[in-house]
């Protein structure tokens, strides 16, 4: 509804919350959407504030609307705070403007404003849509002009409004948008579900929290003197101030009691005093206005009444003379929630019932009552207060299909619930459902699961296995295990491939929906765990199914699962060829059409086809665009477009489809990969602090879950990096060794060649380290007088070949084949050059100063510098990743100047230099910098060697370390420079580390002294 601000007296003790709201209001103005959490116990006043805010705001032109939660215990219409806001839209713009702001998938709207159209039936897929659409079209009316959205009563909501709710505070983006939300604070008892979410919300930083105190004495009394029109008499203050408790709605209503005469004893009889001086008429008509929640449109009262309109009117008249109740559009609104809930529990219970009862009655008989509301919702909640389980049955069940069409599958599931809890009470429930109760569990199960909530929809299907006769009912008794599996799977728990292997067992073999559903579950989980050839046989049979019943989307996924599994066994053309193929059978089911284009992506970015990769992903994002699911399946297809831009070395745009692909907290498993390519990012950037968090936080959650091999690997890996930039040699070994086990039998090509190279780096380090600490203290080089050393560092280099070997084995991409082995001659050499008395250090960064270093290499020294320069010339030849480019430049020069070859050398590391220059690679960059100060091999030109002490810094540092000295903020320097705050931050840590400078005015001073700001990085 559009907001009509309605004013009694002026707001008191509320100048820095208003102040507040209005400094949320100035940010949305600028183009950055703000929710504003409005908090406080019932009574308080929000409100009163959120009235005061907008009738403002109004005033300068702004757009609001707004919409109230029902409290009708989570059975009233869903999304009804949202509904309310989006008919208020609907009033101005009308159904067809409507639409064509909501953009694609537009028809979705009619979901919740019926007005505009008919949904398109799509199952749990048109949720989603649904989000997408709303999100949309508040943004485009944002952009017109600011707008400012109010929900109200948030405490009552259902739970599809809180999940829309967390969708649009996410999704919302460079818009003209403010969201206040308001809920009781009081109410939130520790098991109130949105408790979980407003905790959620407030880790958003574009979300800000307002909670409501109470008045103090003095606003007491300020608010007494605008309510009285004169200052209270002082014997009056203390009491009420008293009894108040500084609640501005008791202040209030205390006040009109204590003009009226004695105060009231109970908090109950407090809200009647204004009821209770009004005629009987009156106040019954009163508390059957409350049984209808806190609003009721003047013709449904009209009918339910059952009055002439006279005696209504006159009782209506009264009622709103005495302040009791507001007109509201062409309806009635209680002037406080407290009075409404007062009234209704004012009732005895035969009048409770009865009430309830009429209200039924009436929009049962006469739906045309409210023509543009669903109905069935709030009918059964009548019927079910009137005690009338018959009716209450039927309704739930009629309500439970209105809510799926309107994809709220939440509220859906509570109804169907409500019927099963009535099943035993009904006559002949098996008559008016349509099915048995099996069935209707069923049915309960698959909302459950459509809505998201995995742990009641686990719930749901063991008590469906629980009632089923499995040798009697096998389709049933399959389909449930298959969810169960589905589940299971969904929340990482154990078993889920056993539920679906005995789904398949279950299943009669003949062709039907059912078993092509179970197989399709089962060929895609025993892909995703590796168990690829169980996969591929399973997969064929799905398609031979899906052909024999016409479901031309499983047969596309049939085709999808084989040809992701021919990836990882390596057979790379006969994949591309199978996923290609799948993707214009994919187009009869829009989920499978974007799990091609995921898999395609995938495999493209794993066979090092990078551009190949970004042009899928792209490609499936603008598809989930112009159907409008960019911020839902679209999201997974930005991890996956963002990965091939990090290998690409595009890491601006990386980062930012990352970062917004968290913001939309994606499936848990994508989540995992995401938050994967941000830790390498801020790692090779040189943020290894972060990067560790990173890893931490990934090994938590993986306990508490089955981990997918996929997933596995690519922890392993990033945990190894950063070891290896710790300087921990030993973890980033067993991070690899653990991961792959000792056997390489069954290799994943695309997943454990980088890890290979992971381990062969690991390798390296733990024989410089060994040879650097033995030196060091006992003056005997790692093979002097120790065989057995010997003997394992051969058998770890021989287990790294043999995995690569069989990785490899008709792999197109040779860039890490090639990195192995040089890693493995780099660790080679290191360990002739401890047996013969030379000194390394760790971290990649060999002591060249050490006795006999260079002639003691001798020997080795060619094959490793031949070794990196093939590796060198690899990587440069391929599409990436285009980090190592440095990194194997900085291992080329170290290996030069080991074999004697300076000036080879400085050519070298200039030319690492200058490439992880330009890509921003600080953690590369410092050890060059390190490693050419030790070797005395200067990088700037015409610069004689130690006494230069060049500052390291990038190119991209020396332009933020200008605004540092500047004076600027990480936020100033991120808009100035077109980069992320985060990342500025990022680079600042950086610069302090790089000038040894202990804060931004110490590196701001030493920048000036040294001349930095007017230097090109070294």
């Amino acid at each position: 509804m559009v907001i009509h601000v309605t004013r009694t007296v002026g707001l008191v003790g509320r100048e820095r919350q208003l102040a507040d709201l209005r400094q949320a209001y100035a940010s949305a103005c600028a183009g950055e959407p703000v929710t504003v959490l409005l908090g406080g116990e019932a009574g308080i006043g929000k409100t009163r504030l959120a009235e005061e805010f907008v009738a403002e705001v109004v005033a300068g032109g702004t757009r609001a609307v707004a919409g109230q939660s029902v409290p009708l215990d989570g059975e009233g219409p869903a999304f009804a705070p949202l509904v309310g806001a989006l008919r208020g839209l609907h009033a101005e713009f009308g159904a067809q403007r409507l639409l064509e702001l909501a953009g694609p998938g537009g028809d979705a709207l009619a979901g919740l404003v019926p007005e505009v159209g008919v949904a398109p039936a799509e199952g749990p897929e048109g949720r989603g849509r649904l989000y997408e659409v709303v999100t949309s079209l508040f943004e485009r009316v944002a952009a017109e002009r600011p707008l400012v959205v109010v929900l109200e009563d948030l405490q009552w909501a259902d739970s599809p409004t809180r999940d829309l709710l967390r969708f649009l505070v996410r999704g919302v983006r460079d818009a003209q948008l403010l969201f206040v939300v308001t809920y009781r604070s009081d109410e939130l008892h520790r098991g109130h579900p949105l408790r979980p979410l407003l905790a959620e919300l407030d880790r958003l930083r574009q979300v800000h929290r307002i909670e409501l105190p109470r008045l103090d004495a003095d606003e007491v009394v300020l608010q007494l003197r605008e309510l009285l029109g004169r200052p209270p008499e002082r014997s009056h203050v203390d009491r009420i101030v008293r009894r108040s408790e500084g609640i501005p709605f008791f202040v209030e209503e205390l006040a009109y009691a204590d003009d009226c005469g004695d105060l009231p004893g109970s908090l109950r009889d407090l809200l009647l005093v204004r009821v209770e001086p009004l005629s009987e008429e009156t106040q019954r008509l009163l508390r059957l206005m409350s049984a209808a929640g806190n609003r009721v449109d003047h013709s449904v009262l009209e009918f339910v009444a059952g009055e002439q309109t006279g005696p209504l009117e006159t009782a209506l008249r009264e009622a709103v003379s005495a302040g009791v109740i507001v007109v509201d559009g062409d309806g009635y609104a209680f002037r406080h929630a407290l009075l409404r809930e007062a009234l209704h529990a004012d009732m005895l219970p035969g009048e409770h019932a009865r009430m309830h009862a009429r209200y039924a009655q009436a929009l049962e008989a006469h739906p045309e009552l409210m023509p543009s509301t669903p109905t069935a919702a709030e009918v059964a909640h009548h019927w079910y207060s009137a005690h009338d389980v018959e009716r209450a049955f039927a309704w739930s069940l009629t309500a439970a299909a209105e809510l799926v069409r309107s994809y709220a599958h939440a509220t859906a599931q509570q109804l169907l619930e409500r019927a099963l809890e009535l099943w035993d009470q009904v006559a002949e429930p098996e008559r008016v459902a349509g099915s048995d109760r099996l069935e209707l569990l069923i049915r309960a199960a698959t909302e459950a699961y459509a809505a998201g909530e995995t742990e009641r929809t686990l719930s749901l299907v063991k008590e469906g296995l629980r009632l089923v006769d499995r040798s009697a009912d096998p389709v049933r008794a399959g389909w449930l295990l298959a969810h169960l599996g589905s589940v299971k799977n969904r929340l990482g728990r154990p078993g889920a491939i056993e539920a679906l292997m005995e789904a398949r067992e279950l299943i009669p073999a003949e062709p039907s929906v059912q078993r092509a559903e179970a197989l399709d579950w089962l060929a895609i989980m025993l892909m995703l765990d590796w168990r690829f050839a169980e996969s591929l046989e399973v997969a064929d049979e799905t398609e031979r199914v899906a052909k024999a019943v016409g479901l031309d989307r499983l047969v596309a996924s049939a085709q999808i699962t084989r040809g992701t599994a021919w990836v990882h066994m390596g057979d790379a053309e006969k994949a591309l060829d199978e996923l290609r193929q799948a993707g214009p059978t994919a187009t009869a089911g829009p989920d499978h059409l974007h799990r091609y284009f995921v898999n395609l992506s995938d495999a493209y970015t794993l066979l090092g086809r990078y551009r190949d990769a970004v042009d899928v992903a792209t490609e499936g994002y603008e598809h989930a665009r112009r159907r409008g699911r960019k911020r839902t399946t679209g999201v997974v297809l930005a991890g996956n477009a963002a990965e091939p831009m990090l290998a690409l070395g595009d890491w601006e745009r990386a980062e930012r489809m990352i970062e917004r692909g968290l913001e939309l907290v994606p499936p848990p498993n994508h989540e995992r990969h995401m938050i994967g390519l941000r830790a390498w990012l801020v790692l090779w950037r040189g943020d290894v602090t972060t990067a560790a968090a990173a890893v931490d936080r990934l090994r938590a959650g993986m306990t508490r879950r089955v981990v997918l091999p996929q997933d596995g690997r690519l922890v392993a890996r990033l945990e190894a990096d950063v070891a290896l930039a710790q300087g921990d040699a030993e973890r980033a070994w067993s991070a690899v060794t653990a991961e792959v086990g000792p056997s390489a039998d069954a290799a994943v090509p695309g997943y454990d060649l980088p890890l290979a190279f992971a381990g062969a780096q690991a390798l390296g380090e733990r024989v410089r380290a060994a040879g650097a600490g033995v030196n060091g203290r006992d003056g005997a080089g790692p093979a002097d007088g120790d065989g057995g050393a010997a003997e394992g560092f051969a058998a770890d280099a021989a287990w790294l070949r043999a995995l690569v070997a069989q990785a490899s084995r008709g792999w197109p991409v040779g860039v890490w084949t090639v990195l192995v082995e040089a890693e493995l001659a780099s660790a080679g050499a290191a360990w002739a050059d401890g047996a013969d008395g030379g000194g390394a250090t760790a971290a990649g960064r060999p002591d060249v100063g050490g006795a006999g270093a260079g002639a003691a290499r001798a020997g080795g020294a060619g094959a490793e510098v031949a070794a990196w320069e093939q590796a060198l010339a690899a990587l440069q030849a391929a599409e990436g990743p285009v980090h190592l480019v440095p990194y194997a430049g900085f291992r080329l020069g170290q290996a030069l100047v080991g074999a004697g070859r300076r000036d080879d050398a400085l050519d070298v590391l200039r030319q690492a230099a200058a490439a992880a220059d330009s890509l921003g690679a600080g953690l590369y960059r410092g050890w060059i910098g390190a490693f050419s100060k030790q070797a005395q091999l200067p990088l700037v030109s015409g610069v004689p060697g130690p006494a230069a002490a060049p500052s390291g810094l990038t190119v991209r540092e020396h332009e933020v370390l200008r605004l540092v000295a500047a004076g600027r903020s990480n936020r100033e320097i991120g808009e100035e420079l077109f980069i992320s705050a985060k990342t500025a931050s990022v680079h600042v840590s950086n610069i302090l580390a790089k000038l040894g400078a202990s804060g931004r005015g110490e590196a701001a001073a030493i920048a000036h002294r040294d001349g930095l700001l007017d230097t090109a990085a070294s």
